[in-house]
């Protein structure tokens, strides 16, 4: 290959900061960067992972003489969350964008890390999702790409230019894998594919906590078609990259966002939602700059906030203080990680606030809001055909108990063994032998929790209602004590015996351990002594935990109705959201007292153009097709 030089416009040259380095060197110094990302994907459906019904030969090519990573985590189980880490290299937890589709405002310093290599010289392009989950995203997407389109390339940079590029495909995403009609995916997926790039089978491999019927398998034949149609896409950006006389020079990661666009994978605390497949290939002129050579496996822990500082190594520029991943490939690659420390938050109109560590081979999972189930009612999951299968199969008595587990509430503790138990079907966390490991996980994540100081622990009522950034609330320390806060969430699910500490938190004077005492309270599945929860609630000023000890009322005697009447009038979207969020959690027999005043509701809403309440309507429409069967169409 001939030695590449790129040039700078005198009048527009970059002064040198210590984000940059010389502007004029030969390529061989400086490689090209490419990112083949795709949504919504588990290893276990990517055939160089061991799935040999799939067919992803463009992946698998590249796995082939690159690296497989065996233990690679997104930092989140859905999209915006997951965006935000890639792009800023910083996890969201401390700065409060776990929430998805949610647009907080982070610190003015922190920047999309392609900026950093735009003022090194690299011509930097997004072809073309950002969805990056901040307030200013405009501003923040123009400052790092150079493009950012679905005509977005390489090809527009100037003779020589080194660049920094990312395709992402959406053919893979769950509106092809399960949420969109049959017929939208045949026009999508199916029509796009020829014949030997079809996969038909009579029985597909799918997930343990799967029902094995007709139904299912062609729900699961969507996945598979899905995911070819991607690697297809991946193949003609392959081409292009060789036709351009580029391959040689640039090296490629190839990775999902998160896990797999189905129900008990994507948007849940599990293996199956946080870990992702990841390829990196390095053509032979880079080969040194890989730790593991070529055409191998790796069990090496990787997380989301390692592939920033990595890819600004691997270019030559120097790493923000402000990230605190791993550089895991190049010259100066570090230490192994110990531990990652995947996370999730809300969903849609779905609560959720769940935390993760892995090893690399165990996860473990500490759920604080265990009166959720695994399938939470949810619109973007409940209008799809798999999902509404799966409701029924569980109304008709027709799913084994591990396929039933994923519909009822949860446990509060989970420690999965992912190399032996792929699907995490048994949970291990009661397993004498395995004492020592889960009190280690255990503690190295409640560690963690306090030293990052999570922001959400925050509700994100307070996120929506203070005049300051959620990365401005967590650092207050006297607002905000977050290990006070930490240990009192911890109590959750662990039944009476902690009864008594949680019924005294709620006359601390800190908001927020109030509050993660009456999220316990109400996870409690003995009854609480009813005057101490109605004196709590006339003293509480906080208006979330108001709702939550209402609603807990209403849950343990049904004449408490009216209390739940007031809730229903309320306007602030957020409080009625979590007011709809906890109703639809509750038995059949008191969702049936309040059937009419909800169905009056969402009558009342009907026309509305007030974007804030989206949510709410959500889950209003699913309320009234859980309790009387009505078709729901997501809007």
């Amino acid at each position: 290959m001939k030695t590449k030089i790129f040039y700078i416009n005198t009048k527009s040259a970059i002064t040198l900061t210590a984000f940059s380095m010389s502007l004029v060197v030969s390529a061989q110094d400086r490689p090209n960067i490419l990112w083949l990302t795709y949504e919504d994907t588990s290893p276990q459906f990517i055939g160089c992972y061991g799935n040999e019904q799939a067919h992803t030969p463009n992946i698998d090519a590249l796995a082939k003489d690159g690296v497989r990573f065996n233990a690679a985590f997104s930092t989140g189980a859905v999209s915006s969350p997951s965006r935000f880490c890639l792009i800023t290299g910083i996890r969201p937890a401390g700065v409060g964008t776990g929430n998805h589709r949610s647009n907080y405002e982070i610190p003015e310093n922190i920047k999309g890390f392609p900026y950093y290599l735009r003022q090194a010289g690299y011509y930097t392009t997004n072809n073309s999702k950002t969805d990056y989950n901040i307030a200013n995203a405009k501003a923040f997407i123009a400052e790092a790409w150079n493009e950012s389109s679905n005509k977005a390339g390489w090809w527009n940079r100037k003779p020589g230019q080194p660049f920094f590029a990312v395709y992402n495909s959406t053919a893979s995403h769950q509106s092809k894998t399960m949420t969109n009609s049959w017929e939208t995916y045949e026009e999508n997926v199916l029509s796009k594919l020829n014949e030997s790039e079809k996969v038909v089978l009579d029985n597909y491999i799918k997930p343990d906590f799967y029902r094995s019927s007709p139904e299912m398998n062609k729900n699961m034949s969507r996945v598979y078609n899905s995911i070819s149609l991607m690697d297809k896409e991946f193949g003609q950006w392959l081409d292009r990259l060789e036709k351009d006389g580029l391959k040689d020079s640039t090296i490629i990661f190839c990775f999902s966002d998160h896990g797999e666009g189905i129900t008990r994978s994507k948007g849940s605390a599990l293996g199956t939602g946080y870990r992702v497949a990841f390829v990196a290939w390095f053509p032979p002129m880079y080969r040194h700059l890989s730790p593991w050579g070529s055409g191998v496996v790796t069990d090496e822990l990787v997380s989301f906030d390692d592939f920033a500082p990595t890819v600004l190594k691997l270019c030559g520029v120097k790493t923000p203080q402000y990230m605190k991943g791993n550089v895991f490939a190049g010259v100066d690659k570090v230490s192994h990680k110990k531990y990652v420390f995947p996370a999730l938050d809300r969903t849609d109109e779905s609560s959720e606030l769940s935390r993760s560590v892995s090893d690399g081979r165990y996860l473990y999972t500490r759920v604080f809001m265990p009166f959720q189930p695994f399938v939470r009612w949810n619109m973007y999951y409940d209008v799809s055909d798999l999902q509404k299968q799966i409701r029924a199969d569980y109304k008709a008595g027709l799913l084994n108990e591990v396929q039933r587990k994923m519909l009822e509430p949860r446990e509060s503790e989970y420690l999965f063994d992912l190399k032996n138990d792929q699907w995490e079907t048994k949970n291990l966390i009661h397993d004498k032998n395995l004492n020592e490991k889960a009190k280690e996980l255990r503690n190295a994540l409640v560690n963690e929790l306090i030293q990052v100081r999570d922001a959400h622990f925050i509700p994100e009522f307070s996120f929506i209602t203070e005049e300051k950034m959620p990365i401005q609330l967590a650092a207050d320390t006297k607002e905000y004590p977050i290990s006070k806060i930490v240990n009192t969430a911890m109590l959750i699910g662990n039944g009476k015996k902690v009864l008594k500490k949680q019924l005294s938190l709620m006359t601390d004077q800190n908001k927020y351990i109030r509050y993660w005492a009456a999220v316990g309270l109400f996870s409690q599945k003995s009854k609480v002594k009813e005057n101490y929860i109605q004196k709590f609630l006339e003293n509480e000023t906080f208006e979330p935990t108001r709702i939550y000890l209402a609603v807990l009322l209403f849950k343990q005697n049904s004449e408490n109705v009216s209390l739940i009447r007031t809730l229903l009038n309320e306007t602030n979207p957020e409080l009625l959201r979590i007011t709809l969020q906890l109703l639809i959690t509750l038995d059949d027999d008191k969702q049936s007292l309040i059937l009419t005043d909800i169905e009056n509701l969402y009558q009342q809403n009907l026309g509305s153009k007030n974007k804030e309440m989206f949510a709410c309507n959500e889950l209003l429409k699913l309320f009234m097709h859980k309790n009387k069967g009505i078709e729901i169409i997501r809007n």
